[in-house]
């Protein structure tokens, strides 16, 4: 597996970690995360709103030491567990 790919699939590991510690959902293992699924799905077994995307920024804000733009583009960066992968690997570049 190339480097890059390599890197890519580990954040996306740490991703789902923190999305599970940090939300704290108990009935859910990271590796159960589908990495292209959507988070904020209405019929998303997860039952994600609005609260919990703001604790998850704040989360990856202070984790990854990246920021999003307050542009109202972080709903497409939160689709997935791909797109936010992709969203902090763009920010740290």
């Amino acid at each position: 597996m190339p480097e890059t790919q390599k890197s890519q699939q580990e954040l996306r590991t740490q991703l789902k970690e923190l999305l599970v510690s940090t939300l704290r959902l108990e009935d859910v293992k990271p590796d159960e995360l589908d990495d292209v699924a959507p988070l904020f799905a209405p019929n998303n077994r997860l039952g994600l709103d609005s609260l919990c995307a703001l604790e998850l920024l704040s989360a990856i804000e202070f984790t990854f030491k990246v920021r999003f733009a307050n542009d109202g583009s972080a709903r497409q960066h939160f689709e997935s567990i791909a797109t936010l992968a992709d969203s902090i690997s763009s920010a740290r570049s």
